[in-house]
């Protein structure tokens, strides 16, 4: 599809601007013209005939309808044929004026003004036509008829015509000419926006479109440019965090391997021996398979994957079960779950489980022993808050933000990376974008409290709790 710059498309629109109100004010014009000098002729026919009307009535003598047919012809050649006059009898018969008007019958009977008739040779000729009654005694109906030669006020007209066109048109292309000109001094601003947008250099993060003496037009644009700038400096940030992050989670399991490949082969070793380094590289592996499952899962919710085996269910009922399944860790540390609330929302059970599984195992790590887990669980009218709160150490605000990053860890040591690799709080995020929802944390007077939330469509909250013990 062939594409066009703005400059003309502006320019045309100017010109088709143009070109209707100058068609509107020309046939304006060109209609009040007309009208002017249509009364104009209508009023050099009443004059002429208010002027002869009287001597017509007063002829009641042969020699009086003489002479005044030699006055008549007299004003006639006086005014060079441009005015003539006719007087018709009750049987259209031509008492006065020449043959030109030899058939009364296509003159209406009534008075009025008209245009020559079709069948005449005067084609530019207007007519007013009366009726009056004669004084010879018989009170005789006559037609008294007068025209005038309208080529003059045509010829008027026609030129005006011919001279409003060629002004239109002289008009439109100056219009044409201006309009390109002005437009193209109005996309300046935007050719220098786009030569500044030509030179940012790929790899510079820091780069941004100069606003400053802009229209107000583009100052939005070039905002909204800048802010797509800073989301993308962001993302790749993000993107060279995450990969040193799995970078260096990947480098431990794999060096941890190599190592122990290295030992087996350097030495003989016996069954058993061969059999436990064959034992951890498998754990090892499945490490590294775990890292990569968790990254894949994550990759899939933040493409915009839903969850999709969705059913209505009881969130206490499911966070139950989900206590039940890390029973043996809370009676490692001898930590009790209390659950309050509960809510019926359509989500899909095994993603909530494993979100929750997450959240839990995080309390667990960081609770004070002998505590109380508290899963808490509320609703209002769109979404279900699901947190799990904890009695610990509290965490300093600028890592509440970035606690549901992956691979993010508050202890930047990674002691306990051989059994957590820091992707925990990131699934949960995962499941609850897959749930239309987000994440929070808060950290205040001693209790951390992490937490999800879950988009329902059939709310429904039951206000009991229970207290788990184990």
């Amino acid at each position: 599809m062939k594409t066009t710059s703005i400059s003309s498309r502006l320019s045309v629109m100017f010109v088709l601007c143009s070109v209707l109100m100058l068609s509107v004010y020309g046939l304006y014009l060109r209609s009040s013209l007309d009208d002017s000098l249509t009364k104009q002729m209508h009023n050099e026919l009443e004059f002429r005939a208010n002027l002869i009307a009287p001597w017509v009535s007063s002829r009641a003598s042969p020699e009086a309808w003489k002479r005044l047919d030699n006055k008549l012809s007299n004003l006639v050649e006086a005014e060079g044929g441009r005015v003539k006059y006719w007087i018709f009898d009750a049987d259209s018969t031509v008492l006065l004026g020449d043959n030109s008007l030899s058939d009364a019958s296509q003159i209406p009977s009534t008075s009025g003004f008209t245009r020559t008739p079709s069948d005449s040779e005067l084609s530019s000729d207007r007519y007013l036509y009366t009726t009056f009654t004669s004084f010879d005694g018989e009170n005789t109906a006559l037609r008294f008829v007068v025209s005038i030669d309208s080529t003059a006020y045509v010829g008027t007209l026609n030129e005006f015509t011919r001279t409003l066109i060629l002004i239109s048109i002289l008009g439109i292309s100056l219009v044409a000419l201006l309009g390109f000109a002005i437009s193209r001094m109005g996309m300046r601003p935007v050719q220098r926006l786009s030569s500044q947008a030509e030179k940012l250099e790929a790899g510079n993060y820091d780069q941004r479109l100069d606003t400053t003496n802009l229209p107000n037009e583009l100052q939005a644009l070039a905002a909204s440019f800048n802010g797509v700038l800073d989301r993308q400096k962001v993302a790749w940030q993000q993107l060279e965090s995450f990969n040193a992050d799995v970078a260096h989670e990947l480098r431990t399991p794999l060096t941890n391997m190599i190592g122990q490949t290295q030992f087996g082969l350097s030495h003989k070793h016996d069954i058993a021996e061969l059999e436990e380094i064959l034992g951890s590289n498998l754990e090892e592996l499945e490490r590294m398979t775990s890292i990569v499952n968790d990254m894949l899962f994550m990759s899939h919710a933040q493409a915009g994957e839903r969850a999709t085996q969705i059913s209505d269910v009881s969130l206490k009922k499911e966070a139950l079960k989900t206590v039940e399944y890390i029973e043996p860790l809370l009676e490692e540390r001898a930590l009790d779950v209390e659950i309050k609330g509960d809510a019926i929302a359509c989500i899909d059970c095994r993603l909530f489980h494993r979100a929750l599984a997450n959240l839990l195992g995080n309390s667990v790590r960081y609770a004070n022993p002998k505590s109380t887990i508290l899963v808490s669980i509320t609703m209002d009218a769109s979404d279900v808050f699901v947190s799990v709160s904890n009695e610990g150490k509290p965490i300093d605000p600028t890592h509440l933000n970035r606690l549901f990053e992956r691979f993010y860890r508050v202890d930047s040591s990674r002691g306990d990376s051989r059994t957590h690799h820091g992707l925990g709080l990131s699934i949960v995020k995962a499941v609850a974008l897959m749930h239309k929802g987000d994440v929070f944390a808060t950290s205040r007077d001693g209790v951390n409290t992490f937490g999800l939330t879950l988009s329902i469509n059939h709310p429904n909250q039951v206000g009991n709790s229970i207290l788990t013990k184990k």
